[in-house]
């Protein structure tokens, strides 16, 4: 068992954070590859995005009582990695940014809708964890650790 209001915490603790890191950027850095070894900031921006639209449909299919299995293989996750990127590259940032809000906002609702005490094994909270915590939480890193290394080279 869970309680909605950590894990919705957490959620928007990391979320929070995030935007702010991707708005400390210049429009320069934010394009700047190094992110990742193929990434910018913009290009994880766009990435972060589309999964975080993907697990808002999740949440979605979840309250409408509709189950959502989607497996995607590692090779399949790759590709759509590689295609959001490249079909984003002339996206503006700020419509990255607002894309990526709206997504967080539905399933911000959807917590807020949930009984405080959640199953951890419920598709919510799975969902939750899975793409808002763990998901944000690792791309956070890389971003906090690309903008340190970007400080050191100042």
């Amino acid at each position: 068992m869970m309680y909605a209001s950590m894990l919705e915490r957490e959620e928007l603790r990391i979320f929070e954070e995030l935007i702010s890191q991707f708005d400390s950027l210049t429009e320069v850095q934010i394009r700047s590859v190094g992110v990742t070894p193929e990434w910018s900031a913009k290009d994880l921006l766009a990435h972060l995005a589309y999964w975080e639209r993907a697990a808002a449909e999740q949440v979605r299919e979840f309250e409408a009582g509709r189950s959502s299995t989607k497996q995607r293989t590692r090779g399949q996750v790759e590709r759509i990695n590689r295609e959001v990127v490249s079909a984003n590259r002339a996206t503006a940032r700020q419509l990255l940014r607002e894309e990526l809000m709206l997504a967080r906002s539905e399933i911000a609702a959807a917590m807020k809708r949930a009984p405080e005490e959640l199953e951890e094994r419920s598709p919510l909270a799975r969902i939750v964890y899975s793409q808002c915590v763990r998901h944000r939480g690792h791309h956070l890193e890389q971003l906090h650790d690309w903008i340190a290394r970007l400080g050191k080279t100042s």
